[in-house]
């Protein structure tokens, strides 16, 4: 089996995304974009399908005028398909995609894979198409309106029923956030989406600026920490800064309450 990274872009954005209350906040970073493509002995899985590649040239066409708050950076080669086929990977190999979530910059590829069947937790479809106000410019109906496959999850999948592929729920940041626990041959990874911005934050337990449920979200931090401990997992968050930077977990704490 093999992991690969795929570069998709990034925005522009306030550190606050990151920590409200980080004497950084006024700073500007370059949040990065990712998608994750697994090699498994009996199919391609990609886990999330990037924004769409319109944002690099016309946002508010995408986005309306929440185009004003997202300062999208793509080039033409930023696009899933032009990525997977960088490569080697026709978009028509991918028989599976594991969306972490609906956010525009995570499931805007999707109407370029018409053939893969799209795993998704049943929460945050139904989330999705009815957002309440403080997520609604997040949520792109023209991203996720195709008629594709769905296969609406309510909880764990073991994608090929071999442990190596695991869909986890990791509620808090939507109601139907998930994460994929990848076991390669030489090393156990976790690929966490939006489940946290930043591992050093999530460790001193600093809630990000776009939460959902502040204490469903830290119920995932303390599951996938507990994961992390058992298997000697390393997690990949989507839009980390900097993973020289990156915290490994630790036991779990019980005097606070963390779930081993």
């Amino acid at each position: 089996m093999r992991l690969l990274a795929l570069s998709c872009g990034y925005e522009t954005a306030d550190f606050a995304v990151f920590d409200p209350l980080d004497p950084r906040v006024g700073t500007k970073v370059h949040v990065p974009y990712h998608v994750y493509l697994i090699d498994h002995p009996k199919g391609f899985v990609l886990f999330d399908t990037g924004a769409h590649p319109s944002l690099a040239t016309d946002p508010v066409v995408r986005l309306g005028p929440a185009a004003a708050a997202f300062d999208v950076h793509m080039g033409p080669e930023d696009g899933i398909a032009e990525r997977l086929r960088s490569v080697g990977v026709k978009p028509g190999d991918i028989a599976h995609v594991v969306q972490s979530h609906l956010h525009y910059d995570h499931a805007g590829g999707i109407e370029f894979l018409p053939q893969a069947s799209f795993y998704v937790q049943r929460r945050e479809l139904q989330f999705a198409h009815w957002p309440p106000v403080y997520q609604r410019d997040l949520y792109v109906p023209a991203d996720f309106a195709h008629p594709v496959h769905w296969v609406e999850l309510t909880g764990k999948l073991d994608l090929f029923g071999d442990e190596r592929v695991v869909v986890l729920p990791t509620p808090g940041h939507t109601p139907g956030h998930q994460s994929l626990l990848v076991r390669l041959d030489d090393e156990t990874v976790i690929l966490g989406g939006d489940m946290a911005y930043s591992t050093t934050k999530m460790r001193d337990r600093r809630l990000p600026g776009i939460v959902w449920s502040p204490d469903e979200l830290v119920a995932s931090w303390e599951m996938v920490e507990s994961l992390e401990v058992r298997y000697g997992a390393r997690l990949i968050l989507t839009h980390e800064l900097d993973l020289d930077a990156v915290r490994p977990a630790v036991e779990p704490r019980t005097d606070e309450g963390a779930r081993a």
